[in-house]
């Protein structure tokens, strides 16, 4: 038994392929551990196996053709993604570029099922980094890239509408504090009185009038300022959902 698997083992190297021990279900626990792994033709284990308790060994290699392997996982992944089972397709998919990462037919379904535009975008990145000329692969990135613009022009636009709504209510705020202070009563102050006990009647009495009167200049210039830097903003946003709806054309 050992020649004829030496014969084997000697014949799959000449093909440049691997093998896969294979061990039966009532094989010892040392035969177990080794089912399934995958050896090149010259560091295949010997069989019988060391440490055997089951003599004589029953267990034996198979030929292991990678691209088979490659070839049945991507049709059962084409299949996951064509009836909608998005989980086991990528999981399918993923084994296909573990064993073949060049392999541009796994990466273009793959960019299927995968979440995110920015994910999509890698994967068909990969398929024309593969094949230049895949035309399929390249009108998809190419409508990607732009709906990845338009998303980030309207989160611009979401942002300068906030910083609009937040100088608005900053306004509102600053003029409700202004009509608070002009409602608020002044008290006179005392006027200060001379060694002989009398008021100086040549200063001008302090009134509400007078304060607000006071008051009113920077009120005014400030509510000025607030509502140029609102409509400021307002117009910025205008423009920015502009662009956007003329690269959405």
């Amino acid at each position: 038994m050992a020649e004829s698997v030496q014969e084997m083992l000697s014949a799959l190297a000449a093909d440049g392929l691997k093998v896969m021990f294979v061990a039966y279900p009532d094989a010892c626990r040392a035969c177990r551990k080794l089912q399934g792994r995958i050896f090149g033709p010259t560091e295949a284990p010997p069989i019988p196996v060391k440490d055997c308790l089951t003599p004589p060994c029953r267990c034996r290699y198979e030929g292991y053709d990678p691209r088979a392997v490659v070839a049945r996982l991507l049709t059962a992944g084409i299949h996951a993604v064509k009836e909608q089972r998005v989980e086991d397709a990528k999981e399918l998919l993923y084994q296909v570029i573990d064993l073949d990462d060049r392999n541009e037919k796994a990466w273009l379904w793959l960019s299927g099922v995968v979440e995110g535009i920015d994910e999509r975008i890698l994967c068909l990145e990969n398929v024309l980094a593969i094949n230049p000329h895949h035309g399929l692969a390249r009108e998809g990135l190419h409508h990607l890239q732009a709906q990845r613009r338009h998303v980030g022009a309207g989160q611009d636009a979401a942002m300068k509408v906030k910083v609009a709504r937040e100088a608005i209510d900053h306004l509102r705020a600053s003029q409700l504090k202004m009509m608070t202070l002009k409602e608020t009563p002044v008290v006179p102050a005392t006027p200060p009185t001379t060694k002989a006990g009398t008021r100086r009647a040549d200063r001008e009495p302090i009134t509400r009038e007078s304060v607000g009167a006071k008051r009113t200049p920077i009120g005014f210039a400030m509510a000025f300022l607030y509502v140029l830097l609102a409509v400021s903003v307002l117009i910025l946003v205008v423009a920015a959902l502009i662009a956007a709806g003329t690269l959405m054309r």
